[in-house]
This record gives C-alpha cells, structure tokens and sequence, in this order.
C-alpha cells in the first residue's frame, strides 16, 4: 500500500483554534522555546510517494528549492507533485495544517517556529537548505554619489538627495515592523515607513530592488527595506547598498504578516508537516537530504537571476539536467 499524502491524513485533527493562536499570537517578550527536536533521520522504504504538495512563496523572487525538488519527485519518486503559491509567514500555517507537506525557503518568523517546531508540534525543521540570505537597505545609485553611505547618513536629508520628497523607506508587508523600528530606533524622525503596495513598486522583493534602478535613471530619491538571498542584493546597476547595524531592531513586534525582526543575515530553512516527516515517504527523504553547497547555491540563484527573478518549474530543468552527480546523492 501507498504513502498516504500529507494533506489525507487526521493531522488535520489538530484543532483550528490552536493554529490561529499559533499564527497570531506574536509576544516579542514570550520566554523562549525549549530548542527544536532533531528532524527525524530519513527511513529505508520502498514504498510509492503518491501525493506530495509543496508551498513556495513567489514574492521573494526565489523558489527555486521548490521546483528542484519538486521535478526530482515526480520524475525520479513517481510522486503526484501539487505546488501551493502562498507567503514566507502563512507557509508555517499551510504546513502545520497540512494543507503543505513542506516548505523549503523559510526565514524569520522566530515566533511561529517557537510555537509550532517544538516537542510534540505540528512543524518540524529539517534544516538549512543551503541558500544563506538577508536584509539591506538599497538607494538608487546617484543618492550614494550624493554622500549616502550607511544609516548614520540617513538624517542628513537634504544632502543625500531627498529634495521636496518626504524621506521614507519603502518596503513589503513582512518588513513593515522592522522598518518602523528601524526608522524610531535610529530617531529617524523625518522619515516615513510606506508599503509597496500603497505606491505601486510591483510584487515583491524582486520589484524593489528593479525600482532602484529605475529610480536612479529618473533621478528619483527612494529607499527599500529589501530581503533576499544575499547574492541578490549587494551593489548593482543602478542601485547602492546602504550600510546598517547586523542587529535585532527595537521594538520590532512580529504580527500575523511579519517575518523578520532581525536585521542579522540567516539560513533559509527547510521546514516539513511533523506527520509527513515521520511517514516514511520517499520524499522526506529527498527533502532531509536536500542541500546546496556555497557553489551550487550560487549556481541557482544565477538560474533565478536569469528568470527575471520570477523562476518557474521549466527554469530549473537545465540545472538538474547538468547536475545529476548533485542530487542523485539527495536520493540515497
């Protein structure tokens, strides 16, 4: 008999109400968790992998780890691959649920692993995937040539080139706590904090860090709150990294949308539905030991660069294709 999917299983017992708490309740000042348990050790098992669903958040502009993993499961596995679009925060909820059977780009949300990784939790961590990123402060180029150089510049605002405009710092839904603590920890008190959305810079983190360019090209003073993996946002054409502190802003209270309140940089996690990580599926197996190396990584986010910063399943063919002595090892 088959590996019954994750999202078929009476995990989805687990009352509502217990994840609503999970995915709401965000005390900053919450005693920390007891560490995580230690993923389970994939088992020998020959069983078929059936179904297999696997979120990604497209907004980041990096999901890469989701399609590589997910064709190397439907061609190499025989796994009924589903993919299920949805965000870096409510991915924790979807696999919890088990709506996901894993997630393989989680970052932040200190306070969601807490809640749900623990002993006897929903959520299990498998572990880093390879991919290392961050959280920079990007300005069009011509604002650094003006003397923009790190966050001490920053209240200077008529030298670094703001002009007429109101000095604000723009960024997407899951930033806007830190980016309000950033602005009231360093008494930036010209400043604005405004959501992209509200000025229409696109869909993601990738679309910010594209706007800086264009901003640059019209002369246009802005800056982002931006996180990525760190190979996408260094200095680059058009824009400039602004320095600040590698450190947990003040008062950064995480709600039901943040993700990060650390301006640290930190490993992207693979996280997994604690039932499916103990079915003994041949795709926990694939997912335990999926990993890149410093090289390997570099050589998929050129993919993702290559894409526009908007990957899709084909995108990755020719990686797999170039690189079966890489993850014919994530087999064994």
């Amino acid at each position: 008999m088959g590996w019954v999917s994750a999202g078929r299983r009476s995990r989805t017992a687990l009352s509502v109400a217990t994840i609503c708490l999970a995915v709401t309740a965000c005390d900053s000042e919450a005693t920390p968790a007891s560490p995580p348990p230690t993923a389970p050790t994939p088992r020998q098992t020959g069983g078929e992998c059936s179904e297999f669903t696997i979120a990604y958040d497209a907004s980041n502009g990096y999901e890469a780890s989701a399609f590589i993993v997910g064709r190397l499961a439907e061609t190499e596995l025989g796994c009924d691959v589903e993919y299920l679009r949805t965000t870096s925060h409510d991915a924790w909820r979807q696999v919890a649920t088990g709506a996901a059977d894993v997630y393989l780009d989680a970052y932040g949300t200190t306070d969601l692993k807490q809640q749900l990784s623990g002993p006897g939790g929903p959520v299990t961590v498998v572990g880093p995937n390879g991919v290392r990123g961050g959280v920079d402060l990007v300005a069009p180029y011509f604002m650094g040539e003006a003397g923009l150089d790190s966050f001490r510049d920053l209240p200077d605002v008529r030298r670094i080139g703001w002009g007429q405009a109101t000095p604000a710092i723009t960024t997407v839904p899951e930033l806007l706590p830190l980016a309000r603590a950033f602005v009231e920890f360093q008494e930036l008190d010209d400043y604005a904090v405004r959501d992209y959305r509200d000025v229409g810079f696109g869909e993601g983190v990738a679309d910010l860090l594209q706007q800086a360019r264009a901003d640059d090209e019209q002369g246009t003073p802005n800056l982002y709150l931006v996180e990525a993996p760190r190979r996408f946002i260094g200095d680059g054409a058009g824009r400039q990294l602004i320095a600040i502190p590698e450190s947990t802003a003040e008062g950064c209270v995480p709600n039901a949308v943040s993700t990060l309140c650390s301006l640290a940089n930190f490993d992207y996690l693979k996280i997994a539905n604690s039932e499916f990580a103990t079915s003994g599926s041949p795709a926990y197996n694939l997912v335990y030991n999926y990993r890149l190396s410093e090289s390997e990584s570099d050589n998929v986010l050129e993919i993702v660069e290559l894409s526009g910063y908007d990957v899709r399943a084909a995108d990755v063919a020719s990686w797999i294709n170039t690189h079966e002595d890489v993850w014919r090892r994530w087999l064994t």
